[in-house]
Order: C-alpha cells, then sequence, then structure tokens
C-alpha cells in the first residue's frame, strides 16, 4: 500500500490535523502518515519512507522565512514547523515525489522556493475585494476561481468552480518554478503548478468539499502521479 505523508502542528503538546485530510487518503485507498514538526536529522536525505506528500493547514507562515518583518496583522506562527516543513519539500522534492499544498500548505511551497506572501491581504493588498474568510462552513462553497485551460487542475475542476475559502493570507510574490493557474475574482493567487508537474497547491480546501466529485478529482489526480 502506498503511504501519503501529512503535515501537522503541535498545539498544547497535541498533534493537530484536519480529520478531512486522513479521511481522503484513507478513502483513495492510500496510508496516511502524519509528521510532528521535529528535526528531519533522523531521516536519512534523500530518502524518505513515504510516497507522496500533503502540505495540510496551520497558522501563518513566519516573514523571517521570506524576508520580511512581521506586520501587526500577522496572527501566531510557529517557525519550528515552518523551519521542518521547508526542509521537509527539499526532501521530497529531491527525490521526486509528489508534493500537495492545501491552504497554508500552498503557500509553503512558495516560500520553499523563494517566493513571497501578503502577511495579510486586506492591508497590503488593495485589490483584494471578496470575502476569503467565510462564514459559512466549509462544507459550503463561498466564491468562485477562474483556471488556466491549459493547466493540470483545470481537468479535475473545470475552468470556473465555486470553492470554499478561509484565508486572509496569500502568495504575493509567485516562486519561478511556479505557474499561477487559478485566481479568484478580485485576483488573489487560487493555485500553483510546478513547471516540473510534480507540485500542485491549492489555497481553498477540496478536502472539505468532497460531495463535489470534480474536487475528490484534485486528489485522485494528484495520486495518479505515484511510481
Amino acid at each position: 500500500m502506498k503511504t501519503i505523508g501529512i503535515t501537522a502542528s503541535i498545539k498544547n503538546k497535541q498533534l493537530v490535523v484536519d480529520r478531512s485530510i486522513i479521511d481522503t487518503v484513507v478513502k483513495l485507498g492510500y496510508l496516511p502518515l502524519v509528521f510532528a514538526p521535529v528535526s528531519l536529522k533522523t531521516m536519512p536525505l534523500p530518502n524518505v519512507n513515504f510516497d507522496a506528500l500533503i502540505l495540510s493547514g496551520g497558522p501563518d507562515i513566519t516573514p523571517i522565512f521570506y524576508n520580511e518583518e512581521p506586520l501587526p496583522e500577522l496572527r501566531e506562527t510557529d517557525p519550528h514547523r515552518d523551519q521542518f516543513e521547508l526542509n521537509l519539500i527539499k526532501t521530497t522534492h529531491d527525490s521526486n515525489l509528489p508534493i500537495l499544498g492545501i491552504g497554508r500548505g500552498m503557500q509553503m511551497l512558495n516560500v520553499a522556493f523563494n517566493g513571497t506572501l501578503f502577511q495579510d491581504i486586506y492591508v497590503q493588498n488593495s485589490g483584494a475585494g471578496i470575502q476569503h474568510i467565510q462564514k459559512n462552513d466549509l462544507s459550503l462553497e463561498s466564491h468562485h476561481v477562474n483556471v488556466t485551460e491549459e493547466s493540470e487542475l483545470a481537468k479535475a475542476v473545470g475552468t470556473h468552480p465555486y470553492v470554499n475559502s478561509n484565508h486572509h493570507q496569500a502568495i504575493k510574490t509567485i516562486a519561478n518554478n511556479f505557474n499561477i493557474v487559478a485566481t479568484a475574482p478580485d485576483g488573489i493567487i487560487e493555485a500553483i503548478e510546478s513547471t516540473d508537474q510534480t507540485m500542485l497547491g491549492i489555497q481553498w480546501r477540496p478536502d472539505k468539499l468532497l460531495d463535489d466529485p470534480k474536487q475528490e478529482k484534485i486528489f485522485t489526480n494528484f495520486f495518479n502521479k505515484l511510481k
């Protein structure tokens, strides 16, 4: 059975990862392996003990990792987890294994390859003009996104899907080895794909919308990359 690594947070001495991501991995026939943010010194490089990696959601990303000072609007961060995931992304990518970043995970992919973030989209980006932290449950859609027709993502969700939304940070400057493949109506970046087709970042939460076959197809298409 193929194993999918999933990143998590540690909060109040407990491991925290969204159950919906684990359930999705299991539903599609794979074994989840949850990573706590600890030292990678025990993991031989470049070998890894999983077949693909999912970067899950969590707190804001520490601005020091993209060379900015923290703004007053920055929320709680976890620099230890940030560094752990930066190392883990490099290890996984060097091993030519697929990586899927969800929510914060997409932002982490961008930072790992020298991209930058809006610490708060409404303070730093005057063009942000829709609600990106929806008031409804994440099992409901909030706004639509425009997906590039030629992208891999479009093969799953089409070019004009409705999605959920729960973020106040977003990609500001895209990393060189990624393409922007989806944007919100106000221009906020909603999905990225690496030029080598091994990495996909999704700003919304497709694991919360699995009643929509198109959203589940994001995962099935991603897992089809497994060797």
